[in-house]
């Protein structure tokens, strides 16, 4: 029984290296307003931290089981407790970074940066025993949260919205689909690199 139970969820996992999708594993906590709360037990309707909005409603919570294993970004490894503890992510999870030296490189300040491109740098690496349940939340508009005390973009999947295992909507997504229909477009300031310019990120950090 337990090996037909086995088969039956690898058989549902989903691989996702294509996807662009920017979710958190299992046991990651976002910070709210009622604190840091774990992501599987965060509701529709609670108040995330976003960099750019500050407390802002969450709308529409998803699960998926992927086939690949997560990044582990272990605790300290983006500056003084960023993050806080050692953090799982999808591959295509862009962490928000800002610095002077991005400029020159980038013509902006802040950036985003699949964690995937950062693989070998401080530490972060693919954790093949780290968990594959990953978890989506969604606002009304693409976010930065607060992440195991690290920045994110939660941004939303286009049609990969389909894989995802409905956890919670509030009645504001159910009345007004179109919040989950939103393009997940990077704000003007903000650049999201991609892979040939993400490998360029420990360059500029070690010229700093």
């Amino acid at each position: 029984m337990a090996q037909a139970q086995q088969a039956e969820a690898h058989l549902a996992a989903h691989d996702i290296r294509s996807l662009d999708l920017s979710c958190v594993a299992r046991g990651t906590q976002i910070a709210t307003r009622r604190g840091e709360v774990l992501v599987e037990e965060l509701q529709a309707g609670d108040e995330v931290v976003s960099r750019d909005k500050g407390l802002t409603p969450v709308r529409w919570i998803g699960r998926l089981d992927a086939s690949n294993a997560p990044v582990k970004v272990p605790a300290g490894a983006m500056g003084r407790r960023v993050p806080a503890r050692d953090c799982w992510l999808s591959p295509d999870a862009r962490l928000w970074m800002q610095g002077a030296e991005f400029e020159a490189a980038f013509t902006c300040r802040e950036v985003l940066v699949p964690v995937k491109d950062l693989i070998g740098w401080r530490g972060i690496k693919e954790d093949q025993a780290g968990s594959s349940e990953f978890f989506l939340v969604l606002c009304d508009t693409p976010s930065v949260m607060v992440v195991d005390g690290m920045q994110i973009e939660m941004r939303h999947p286009g049609t990969s919205l389909r894989l995802f295992d409905k956890v919670q909507a509030d009645e504001m997504a159910e009345l007004f689909p179109e919040l989950l229909a939103l393009d997940s477009k990077s704000d003007k300031w903000r650049r999201r690199l991609d892979k040939h310019e993400a490998a360029q990120v420990t360059e500029v950090k070690k010229r700093a």
